[in-house]
């Protein structure tokens, strides 16, 4: 079935940058945001690679991540043109949308404090106009109309292609474009530790220095389930006021990580699509049916918010799905709902639990490691032996029947944690654009 969609030729691209102008002059974008990016294979114009370009926004995919994945249901579809739509008032600035999205079209303005992005001039092509960015473009390169789109038109070296059916159809570049016209015979070696040290540094849309309220979120969430798990079925002494405390300030923690705190309520409107609005939802409930447990010592309400518990770890894994990982694997130890098992075994000093836990938690650190260390990833030995030594000492320490011996295990297995969560950050990114192309450059320079 025929739909609106762009035409962009690889071929014409010459990377002038005059729809992103276009699209800045229509739309009253500043200067921090703009709407459609033009990314270049080739920054360094290497004279042995191919330069060519993807100019890209949002390409209002018919399976939209962005609209199915944001917890605040601030995303809609014009039926009319099949533009995705952003409605800025409904937004609160989570940022979700923009991990979602692998052609990096949401854009979270930093002044604003929510997310922007391509609107397809849904007023101008509702006129039967063409997109400003269409129009402005000088060589032909982009083009809009209305196109019957098949997987074949999804078939660039570079363009990410994850079953979502972008309304774009991509022109590859015809076979004589793909190596250099002419021959450089002078052209030195290309070797790829430098060409790693030269390729433009795409900004990462997950790093540690801004996910650091995250790193000790999901951790307090593992903590409070496995405190309450440990506490149902009696081991454990927990009170009210404590459990509010450390409760409170969770939520104080996930609230410094959105752009609008006082729409915070809008986190749980999604619950049928969206993996952050049932981490929210099932948190929000198991804290409060907690609460309600201990007030009333009622087992029943326990176990009901036991089980909201469990899948707000769920959920709380589930959020990272378009994590991409630099070691690949499916399985991490930093993991939150491993975590939770590992601190309720130490609670419930369920032995065989703790041994099995620990077995598997420094397995899958091993083979993360091992796997980084192949690809000659950095990384950093004498961190991650103390992670290792968190996870050993207080298995030591129980075996010399210490006193106070549970505190200080914890205590260091929430170190050890901490050093695990934090590196899950930063081993990870979000498909990109541009990051797909600088992937591509490394292959064939390489090659």
């Amino acid at each position: 079935m025929e739909k609106n969609a762009f035409i962009f030729n690889t071929n014409k691209c010459v990377g002038c940058m005059a729809c992103v102008a276009g699209c800045s002059i229509e739309n009253g974008t500043g200067l921090q945001v703009n709407w459609r990016k033009v990314n270049c294979h080739n920054n360094l114009k290497h004279p042995s690679l191919p330069v060519f370009h993807f100019s890209l926004a949002c390409n209002h995919c018919e399976d939209a991540p962005c609209m199915k994945n944001c917890p605040a249901l601030a995303y809609t579809r014009d039926e009319k043109t099949g533009a995705i739509i952003h409605h800025v008032e409904a937004c609160i600035g989570c940022k979700y949308c923009t991990w979602a999205c692998p052609y990096d079209a949401p854009k979270f303005n930093e002044s604003t404090k929510i997310v922007e992005k391509c609107n397809f001039c849904v007023d101008r092509i509702s006129e039967g106009k063409r997109p400003a960015c269409v129009e402005a473009c000088p060589v032909g390169a982009l083009e809009f109309g209305q196109k019957e789109i098949t997987e074949e038109d999804y078939i660039t070296p570079g363009f990410v292609n994850i079953g979502i059916k972008p309304s774009i159809q991509m022109i590859p570049l015809r076979e004589e474009h793909t190596t250099p016209a002419i021959e450089n015979l002078d052209a030195v070696e290309i070797s790829s530790e430098k060409l790693e040290s030269y390729l433009p540094k795409a900004e990462s849309k997950v790093s540690l220095d801004k996910e650091w309220t995250l790193v000790l979120f999901t951790l307090a969430v593992a903590g409070l389930v496995s405190w309450q798990a440990a506490h149902l079925f009696g081991k454990v002494e927990m009170s009210l006021i404590p459990f509010a405390i450390v409760s409170v300030l969770a939520i104080a923690l996930t609230s410094l990580h959105i752009g609008k705190k006082l729409r915070m309520w809008r986190f749980i409107l999604n619950l049928k699509g969206s993996w952050l609005s049932r981490e929210i939802f099932s948190f929000s409930a198991f804290l409060g049916l907690t609460g309600l447990q201990l007030v009333t010592d009622n087992s029943y309400i326990g176990f009901v918010a036991f089980a909201f518990g469990i899948f707000s770890l769920i959920s709380v894994d589930m959020v990272y799905k378009f994590m991409k990982r630099r070691d690949e694997l499916v399985l991490h130890s930093g993991m939150v709902s491993l975590t939770a098992v590992l601190l309720f075994a130490w609670l419930q000093e369920v032995s065989i639990l703790v041994e099995l836990i620990i077995l598997t938690k420094g397995s899958l650190y091993f083979w993360r490691k091992t796997v980084l260390k192949k690809k000659g990833i950095k990384y950093f030995p004498i961190l991650s032996l103390v992670r290792i030594l968190c996870l050993l000492l207080p298995y030591i320490l129980l075996d010399l029947e210490m006193v106070m011996v549970l505190p200080i295990s914890l205590i260091i297995i929430f170190a050890g944690e901490i050093i695990d969560r934090s590196e899950f950050y930063h081993e990870s990114d979000i498909v990109t654009p541009m990051g797909e192309l600088n992937d591509l450059l490394k292959e064939k320079g390489t090659a």
